[in-house]
């Protein structure tokens, strides 16, 4: 069988490593209550990361929008700074992918302003969008979502955690391919974590139904019903 560039530069994408970077912000960041999130808290909280739409980049330093290679956002070095710059007339949602996409080439280490001819560049894409998809749809909670019940379409990620169609798409694609009983310690290592620290978001979009038995809920009930006991002996 013939290797084609693509699979090779699959082959090369540490996703373990990318799916446990997001897990450890997602955890850890206190700009992360809910979903969708504010962006530009995150990188504030986590970074020195300036943002600049590109409307005001070309107000401030003459820059026109076809310099910066890309039509959505794009992250470099400029003025002694790292910015972020976006095109502020996308729509909402696609502006947080795309910054978040390009934060996640910060995070990942990746290399900034390489040109598309550059094999890394194709690389370093493909891992700054799986880093985007874990921060703004974690597989965690679509996965308690689904054990709830829910039917995890397309429509659903896409209206739950305001994302566009195609990255609903790409995501419910991923997690189809994804054998969670396959994943190593490190990826299952914050998983009741996320899930605890998002538990609103999860009972808001997918409700547990009166028959469901909670043994956390039990437990809750019992420590109760022991505190009733104690403190009945202590009055009589």
């Amino acid at each position: 069988m013939t290797m084609t560039f693509d699979d090779e530069m699959y082959k090369t994408v540490n996703y373990s490593k990318i799916y446990c970077k997001a897990n450890e912000l997602l955890v850890s960041s206190g700009a992360i209550k809910s979903f969708p999130f504010k962006v530009s808290s995150l990188i504030k909280e986590q970074s020195d990361i300036r943002l600049c739409k590109y409307s005001k980049a070309f107000e401030k330093y003459g820059v026109p929008i076809k310099n910066f290679g890309s039509e959505s956002a794009v992250i470099m070095e400029f003025c002694g700074a790292v910015i972020i710059f976006y095109n502020q007339n996308e729509i909402d949602y696609r502006i947080r992918f795309g910054v978040m996409h390009e934060f996640g080439h910060y995070v990942l280490g990746h290399k900034f302003n390489l040109k598309g001819t550059d094999p890394l560049y194709h690389k370093q894409e493909l891992e700054a969008n799986c880093f985007a998809a874990q921060m703004l749809m974690p597989e965690q909670l679509l996965r308690e979502c689904k054990n709830r019940g829910k039917n995890i379409s397309i429509e659903y990620i896409a209206q739950s955690f305001n994302v566009s169609a195609e990255a609903a798409t790409k995501r419910k694609r991923t997690l189809a391919n994804t054998i969670y009983e396959w994943k190593s310690r490190a990826e299952r290592e914050y998983d009741d974590i996320i899930i605890f620290k998002y538990a609103s978001l999860i009972n808001k979009i997918a409700p547990k139904r009166i028959d469901e038995y909670d043994l956390c809920d039990e437990y809750d009930r019992q420590r109760e019903r022991d505190s009733w006991f104690a403190d009945s002996r202590t009055r009589w």
